[in-house]
């Protein structure tokens, strides 16, 4: 059962004469890195005897950053450094650093050369907020097999910078490839419940063994609501990181798609290093023997501007009825699947210890899990984590990802009751409920909050219900639905210089019930909803370019 899992070139230094010194040509340093195939195999490998996603490895290549790149100092006295790192058939590289320091007022870059691509990717600026005590950090992914470093050292930043590097993430998969084509963005209808929840979920990079591996995890509460950074993913995804690698465990907040079937994403952030805290150290050659946790700390302070969610959980046991995932599959942009039907508990690994699911078709598509979704959690119909994605069996097609596999076969989360107090092969004071319920308070179900600001508290801040995140699309989307909640008849209202070509209406797990053309576009239209059942709808409308804006809507 799959889990889900030395050559140098170098460039003399000549200086100009001019005002400014400047290096003649950029510094380049070419890895010793393994051929692709290689790297093909080991992944190969590994999905096979693990079902660990592997993504790609590190080349161990020692330098100095300043003694290697090439620099030019402008006329306002800022210093840019600039040195180009190349792999030979690298889908795409990141960069390890064991000596990371950065003055207030510096900044780094990273970027794919000047056409290589129709628009350059990039990572930055990177600046002071990023040091850490311990000097380890790694950047972003970039694609290709080329990646620029840039440094800009204003003349009046306080101190100089260490870029010690440690090596280079030859990565054998496309940085930028999506997921199976019936996966649901997170911002189609079937999401438009679940947007606290969204913001909980990140994506996870990990570093063990000399290999880079993708899964994915939630930001969670705890009973104290103290918005302490804590992040819960599965045992499975990182059961083999030393103590020295935890460092660079990568979390990327907000990793999604502006809109549904989207190509523009969302500006994510992210954090590099974790502390370990727990987990359920039950890794078998088989699997896992027990509910397969794992808890850490996310190290370094969180921007409240970032909105990062700490969802709430449920441990009482109690199963959910309907609810969905929310992951990141082959490491893309945020998804979403959906159940309507109760979970079943499913004795794998140890008796009792996950739920079963089978996802659902919905109006989108019938979205599924893949390999880097291992570690997300699974939501109930009252948005509260009862598990974590273990294994499964789910894919796009029949026999997608495997023998057995296909849309209608199930996956496997690890119960929340589980980790909370269950039999996994640990101490009693490393199961869940010590760190989630730091007290003793014995509360098992707690719901989730955004951060609050300044001095209040973590508890209880921020939109989450249907009307108060209307609010919210309404100020961002300039258009207006009302009454809301409404009980006979709703008037759309679209902004200035915008009319209305269609409308479609929803129901909450994305099932399409009504289709709107009216025969002149218009801006104001009235719409009668005295045939749409109680509770929560979603409301699309399009405008004759083809712009979409959905808005939530309580009916009474």
């Amino acid at each position: 059962m799959p889990m889900k899992m030395k050559i140098f070139t170098l460039v003399l230094l000549v200086v100009s004469s001019n005002v400014c010194s400047k290096i003649a040509m950029a510094q380049s340093i070419v890895v010793d890195a393994p051929t692709l195939d290689e790297v093909i195999t080991r992944m190969e490998h590994e999905a096979f005897n693990t079902g660990k996603y592997l993504t790609g490895v590190i080349v161990e290549h020692g330098f100095d950053f300043f003694e290697e790149a090439s620099y030019e100092v402008m006329s306002d006295g800022l210093t840019v450094y600039e040195l180009e790192i190349e792999a030979y058939e690298a889908m795409g590289l990141c960069v390890y650093f064991d000596d990371f320091h950065i003055p207030v007022g510096g900044e780094l870059f990273f970027e794919s050369p000047d056409g290589a691509f129709d628009v350059i990717y990039s990572e930055g600026p990177i600046d002071a907020s990023e040091n850490n005590a311990h000097g380890r950090w790694v950047s972003g992914d970039i694609p290709g097999s080329v990646i620029k470093i840039i440094y800009h050292q204003p003349i009046n930043a306080v101190g100089s910078a260490r870029l010690g590097i440690m090596g280079v993430g030859f990565f054998a998969r496309n940085v930028d490839r999506g997921s199976d084509d019936c996966e649901v963005d997170v911002m189609c209808p079937e999401g438009d419940s679940w947007q606290c929840e969204r913001d909980a979920v990140v994506k996870l990079r990990i570093t063990q063994g000399g290999g880079i591996y993708l899964c994915s995890g939630a930001m969670v509460n705890n009973t104290e609501l103290d918005c302490r950074q804590l992040l819960l993913s599965a045992f499975h995804c990182a059961d083999a990181v030393e103590e020295n690698e935890w460092a660079y465990f990568k979390v990327q907040f907000n990793y999604e798609y502006l809109e549904c079937g989207g190509a523009v994403s969302i500006n994510s952030h992210t954090r590099t290093g974790v502390l370990p805290l727990s987990n359920s150290d039950d890794a078998t050659n088989q699997g896992f023997s027990g509910s397969d946790f794992l808890l850490v700390e996310v190290e370094d302070p969180i921007s409240a501007t970032w909105n990062p969610y700490y969802a709430g959980f449920d441990a009482s046991g109690e199963t959910g009825h309907s609810g969905v995932g929310i992951h990141h599959p082959s490491g893309d942009r945020k998804k979403i699947s959906t159940y309507t039907n109760p979970l079943i508990s499913y004795s794998l690994g140890s008796a009792g210890s996950h739920w079963r699911v089978y996802w659902e078709a919905t109006e989108t598509n019938h979205g599924v899990t893949e390999g880097g979704s291992s570690g997300s959690p699974i939501f109930s119909e009252n948005h509260q984590i009862v598990g974590t994605l273990s294994s499964g069996l789910s894919a796009c097609t029949a026999g997608g990802a495997g023998n057995g596999t296909g849309p209608n076969q199930p996956d496997f989360y690890g119960k929340m009751s589980y980790h909370w107090d269950g039999a996994n092969p640990i101490p009693s004071s490393q199961h869940l409920d010590n760190f989630l319920d730091p007290s003793g308070s014995g509360q098992e179900i707690i719901y989730g909050s955004y951060v609050g600001e300044g001095d209040q508290p973590c508890g209880n801040f921020g939109a989450c219900s249907a009307t108060e995140m209307q609010g919210m699309i309404l100020e961002e989307k300039g258009w207006s639905l009302s009454p809301n909640p409404a009980y006979d008849r709703i008037q759309i209202k679209m902004p200035a210089g915008a009319t209305l070509s269609e409308l479609r209406i929803y129901d909450a797990l994305g099932q399409l019930e009504e289709s709107i053309t009216p025969s002149v576009f218009q801006q104001t239209m009235m719409v009668s909803v005295m045939k749409l059942s109680t509770g929560l709808h979603y409301l699309t409308v399009r405008t004759p370019d083809g712009t979409s804006s959905t808005m939530k809507l309580i009916v009474e």
